[in-house]
């Protein structure tokens, strides 16, 4: 019987990045099935702090997770040199470091999302289960070698992740398992009336990789005759400086009435906005692999909860996800499939109370606890 989840992670805490979130969000959802939870990550000089209230505070919740922040002595962060090998060089160190000694605890369960971590753990025969976001050639190589241990588990976001890692033992269900994102319904509980005004929402990061996620796309769409004229548009999230291009591009566009921008919003004030739209939209580039087949967005859960209508490109990421038949697809860069999408997401069918049940991350903690029950 699992008692304790040891999260030991090579992420920072605080920050916006939608990672963070779903790690805090699962992390309290298991620990309200019951489980003693511990969150260790590497405590970096000015990024990160393991003071429970700002962490709290940031994240906007009640904290029941034991915070155990570690020192962080190497040289990531420190120096833009090099940087992608100052990272791995850094990641290899601290995990090394922060394994060598650990112990098998009765009744407890290592979750990370360090390849590092899991393959440090695995060598030492330890229950370890690696939450897999997306692929390289070093992590297939690392979970090849990690998953022959008896004590080792990976669970994938999607099918395509679980079947592009080539393992062998991919359809051994006590071994590998593919659980999707989930919600976090607490975001939801405040009651709200729906704005009459026709909206479309997008909600993340305006650039992955310091690439555009395909917003001037959609601009210029909105300039097109067919395109519906009483339907507005809202932007959150960041960079500052991303924002600051897209709205001198909009100046020029002369769309500044029907675009509005929030920049980077707290929780709550994202989810409110959310909300208070009709449309969701899921963009990105196709020069990302990840996006095109690997990705489990966060926002699409949310915008299904909120009861938004989803829009997305047409990627088999996006096929793949639960309850893909009530998205409205459109090929990248391709304006009259768009509007067409836009048009028909209004003819497809709303989720029941079951059906948004299935996705909240209660639901997700209560697969993941039976999984590693296994």
């Amino acid at each position: 019987m699992i008692t304790k989840i040891t999260y030991i992670t090579y992420q920072t805490f605080p920050s916006e990045k939608a990672n963070t979130i779903q790690t805090i969000e699962n992390l309290k959802h298991l620990n309200r099935q019951g489980l003693e939870v511990d969150l260790i990550y590497p405590l970096r000089e000015k990024n990160s702090t393991n003071d429970i209230s700002v962490i709290n505070n940031y994240y906007q919740y009640e904290n029941q997770i034991n915070i155990k922040a570690r020192k962080h002595y190497l040289p990531f962060g420190k120096s833009k040199y090099l940087e992608k090998y100052t990272y791995l060089i850094s990641h290899i160190l601290w995990s090394y470091w922060i394994t060598k000694n650990y112990k098998i605890e009765h009744g407890s369960y290592v979750f990370t999302r360090s390849d590092w971590v899991f393959y440090f753990l695995s060598r030492k025969n330890i229950p370890v289960v690696f939450e897999c976001h997306q692929l390289t050639s070093l992590r297939r190589t690392l979970m090849k070698n990690s998953i022959k241990k008896i004590r080792s588990k990976i669970i994938f976001l999607n099918d395509y992740l679980a079947t592009d890692s080539d393992l062998d033992v991919v359809n051994d269900t006590k071994k590998i398992a593919v659980i999707h994102n989930g919600v976090d319904t607490d975001n939801f509980n405040t009651p709200l009336k729906k704005s009459a005004k026709n909206t479309m929402v997008f909600v993340g990061n305006l650039l992955r990789f310091n690439k555009s996620r395909g917003v001037e796309f959609v601009l210029q769409a909105m300039k097109k005759d067919e395109f519906p004229e009483d339907m507005s548009f809202k932007l959150i999230g960041g960079p500052d400086e991303e924002v600051g291009r897209l709205k001198d591009y909009i100046s020029e566009l002369q769309l500044n009435n029907k675009v509005e921008f929030f920049g980077r919003l707290s929780r709550s004030e994202t989810i409110i906005e959310m909300r208070n739209s009709n449309f969701g939209l899921l963009l990105n580039s196709d020069e990302d692999k990840h996006s095109i087949s690997h990705t489990s967005p966060l926002k699409y859960f949310e915008y299904l909860y909120a009861g938004l209508g989803v829009i997305a490109v047409d990627y088999p990421s996006h096929r793949s996800l639960p309850y893909s038949k009530n998205i409205s697809f459109f090929t990248n860069e391709d304006s009259r499939s768009f509007i067409e999408a836009l048009k028909d997401v209004s003819n497809k069918n709303t989720l029941n109370k079951a059906d948004l049940e299935s996705l909240s991350l209660e639901n997700r903690a209560k697969k993941i606890i039976k999984f590693l029950s296994t």
